[in-house]
């Protein structure tokens, strides 16, 4: 039983990790910068995204307990909500 369940987490992180890195791809095409650096991080990914010189991280924890009450958004909306969210506040930081 904690097999299975380590290998449906283990799918569902690597799932995750896949995009994530669909995103930077699209950022990518859409000529904004946007880097990423994938490491683990407790049970999960954390991600460092630089967008436009700004670095925030997002973890996985964070995406899944969205995803979990926000069953309408994708994972894409949702990370790209995240990213936002944290470079709001670092902008209001830096105000």
């Amino acid at each position: 039983m904690v097999l299975l369940f380590h290998n449906a987490t283990e799918e569902r992180l690597e799932r995750l990790s896949r995009d994530v890195q669909a995103i930077n791809d699209e950022a990518r095409q859409s000529s904004y910068e946007m880097s990423m650096v994938r490491k683990t991080s407790g049970l999960g990914y954390e991600w460092e995204v630089t967008v436009y010189g700004r670095k925030v991280s997002v973890r996985s924890e964070d995406i899944l307990k969205i995803q979990r009450t926000r069953l309408d958004m994708s994972i894409k909306d949702i990370f790209k909500e995240i990213v936002a969210w944290k470079l709001k506040a670092l902008s209001t930081l830096q105000s």
